[in-house]
């Protein structure tokens, strides 16, 4: 038997950096930490999640110190990049929503096998003690007043082996040990299938397009292979997402409604897939059988949590607890947020602090979250195929992001309770703009279904109210500060809601917004409804 102030039970992404986190602010901690696999584990074909966008990117580059390695041994992240074609279109004859220049708050593609075994040779010289290769065989949680240590038994090589520690935290993905133990899992409303495989084979975009204008879109330098590409048709999305290691995550998502995973579930079925809704993709995969890394399909890829934190001090981060839909990238963005708060209440309670208000605030502050931004995938889908439907959908999810849960985590303060409260005017107003907004969209898919623009090239590095928001992210606020940007933002997504409710109605009288239209106060957007053509 041993004994530790914190057992993690996982030694991926979220719990290696949990580690981390905590041993950077109180490296006295004794932490243990079981994971299932051996290491070093492989490069590869090892995990999906390997986008990260701003919340995340800061969380890895910044509070766990890690910007050295991300630039060092990973890639730069070209931002997200959205591809829409009809039938008769190519890549380059279609609409293209990009980048033309990075955004000012950098983002990261990662190999997550060299990202986790360099992490995991991090926390050991930290003091953090790894039992690898080994399997939970059964657990007690026990409760804060009994003044109990939870007990952890685990096979390590040989039976028997038992933990005891003050504090638990299931980073166990989607076995979620804890969470199944506790019996937590909650359905989610919103249905989403995914296969995805490693290719070791660069694949750059870049070269799919022949024309002097795709090929000068981005200037002289193509730089498109290191987006996280997305291929966009009705009900589904491909990835594109290069690794350092000269490999490329290939991935498709759908809505089961639009495509059934049996058409996909097989390396041979989803390349035959490809070669239907997404040919020069096919073509860049032809006699590729002996460089494809890894192959897996998942149904239902959307999970939720009854509960996160408690406090009788256990805890469930990353896909272990919540999962939405890696369409914008959110995973370390939640891994992020989750960990900040799990070790903003160890830290608290390592200093005899008093948990019983604070864990359920910061579960309140967390599931909020998690609500309001399934928002933006619920029923979406179907969308997925219309250029200028999406194209303005993901201007508006892009500045909501930026506007709020990311300008609050940048400015270290979406962990503090008693400062979000003060905001819980404005966050309701942003959520009632976004059901809104996010319907309004639905509505104008039904009505205008078949939008296709030829040859738009939608610049969001040149959407000034874009580049502002990202701007702003790493800008030092005082809290009175920062509650005027809140504030200041609240409204400038307000007119943004209706910039393009009043634009589209204008198009198509016959939509109808639930607040009605009317002219924006500063209009921003006009360059890109003359891309679209609106």
């Amino acid at each position: 038997m041993q004994t530790y102030d914190v057992t993690i039970l996982g030694g991926g992404l979220a719990g290696l950096t949990l580690a981390r986190q905590l041993l950077l602010k109180n490296p006295e901690l004794s932490i243990a930490i079981l994971e299932r696999k051996a290491f070093p584990v492989p490069e590869i074909a090892h995990k999906v999640g390997e986008s990260t966008v701003e919340i995340g990117a800061h969380y890895l580059s910044e509070v766990v110190q890690l910007k050295k390695h991300l630039i060092d041994d990973q890639l730069p992240k070209f931002g997200l990049r959205f591809f829409f074609r009809n039938e008769l279109q190519t890549i380059a004859e279609g609409t293209e929503v990009g980048g033309s220049e990075f955004f000012p708050a950098p983002s990261y593609q990662v190999d997550r096998g060299r990202l986790e075994n360099y992490l995991a040779g991090l926390v050991q010289d930290m003091g953090a003690k790894m039992f690898s290769a080994s399997r939970v065989t059964n657990m007690e949680v026990t409760s804060a007043e009994s003044g109990s240590p939870h007990k952890v038994e685990f096979e390590n090589g040989q039976p028997g082996n038992l933990i005891h520690s003050r504090w638990l935290v299931d980073a166990t993905g989607r076995q979620g040990v804890l969470k199944r133990h506790l019996q937590l899992n909650e359905d989610i409303d919103h249905s989403v299938n995914a296969v995805w495989f490693r290719v070791d084979k660069e694949i750059r975009i870049d070269q799919w397009g022949s024309d002097d204008a795709w090929k000068q879109r981005l200037g002289q330098v193509p730089r498109r292979w290191l987006s996280t590409n997305h291929l966009l048709g009705p009900g589904y999305w491909v990835w594109l997402i290069p690794l350092a290691s000269g490999a490329t995550s290939v991935g498709i998502v759908c809505d089961p409604k639009l495509h059934s995973l049996r058409e996909m579930n097989s390396l041979e079925k989803a390349l035959d897939w490809l070669r239907e809704y997404q040919p020069e993709c096919a073509d860049q995969l032809e006699d590729c059988g002996d460089k494809v890394c890894d192959f897996k399909a998942l149904r239902h890829l959307a999970k939720g949590c009854k509960q996160v934190f408690s406090a009788n001090r256990w805890a469930i981060t990353g896909e272990a607890g919540v999962f939405l839909d890696p369409f914008y990238s959110p995973g370390s963005d939640y891994i992020a947020i989750g960990n900040t708060m799990i070790a903003k209440l160890i830290h608290e309670d390592m200093a005899g602090q008093s948990l019983e208000q604070l864990a359920p605030t910061l579960q309140s502050v967390f599931m909020s979250l998690f609500q309001n931004n399934l928002l933006t995938y619920q029923d979406q889908y179907p969308l997925f195929g219309n250029a200028r439907v999406m194209s303005l959908k993901i201007v508006w999810d892009y500045a909501l992001y930026w506007a709020f849960p990311a300008l609050l985590y940048f400015q270290e303060q979406l962990a503090n309770p008693s400062f979000v409260q003060t905001l819980g005017s404005g966050i309701e107003q942003l959520r009632e703009m976004n059901v809104n907004m996010q319907q309004f969209f639905r509505d104008w898919h039904q009505h205008e279904d078949d939008a296709d623009v030829d040859q738009a090239y939608l610049d969001q590095r040149t959407v000034a109210v874009l580049y502002q928001l990202n701007a702003e992210l790493k800008e030092p606020l005082d809290e009175a500060a920062l509650k005027a940007r809140f504030d200041r933002n609240v409204n400038l997504l307000r007119d943004l809601m209706h910039e393009i409710q009043d634009r589209v109605c204008q198009h198509l009288p016959e939509i109808a917004p639930a607040t009605g239209t009317q002219p924006p106060a500063e209009p921003r957007l006009g360059q890109v409804f003359e891309n679209l053509n609106l």
